[in-house]
């Protein structure tokens, strides 16, 4: 966990550092669409539907954060005048990578 303390951002610095953070995890979920494929390819007949059933689990969370993204995208085009107290936000999330990242992509703006 980061201690760097950072200025309060502006809300269309945040969330274009969120909309960024979310276009990370449905790259991933691309990810394992394809590795899930591949596995489907080679299971044996009687697993293969709970293989397609975890396919359509990752294929709604694609679709899910594809969506998140997309609003929290148009939402940072709104310019207005709100800034926000990020610090304790970023400290409380569990993943030091994504809390780094976000850090950096809200620190940079």
């Amino acid at each position: 966990m980061m201690s760097d303390k950072l200025a309060p951002a502006s809300v269309e610095t945040v969330l274009k550092a969120i909309s960024a953070e979310m276009s990370f995890a449905a790259v991933a979920c691309g990810h394992l669409d394809v590795a899930l494929g591949k596995i489907l390819e080679v299971v044996p007949d009687e697993h293969r539907l709970s293989v397609m059933q975890e396919l359509h689990t990752v294929d709604m969370l694609a679709q899910h954060i594809t969506a998140l993204t997309d609003f929290t995208g148009n939402l940072s085009q709104q310019h207005g005048q709100g800034v926000l107290e990020v610090n304790d936000s970023l400290n409380a999330i569990t993943l030091g990578d994504v809390a780094a990242r976000l850090r950096a992509g809200i620190a940079s703006e």
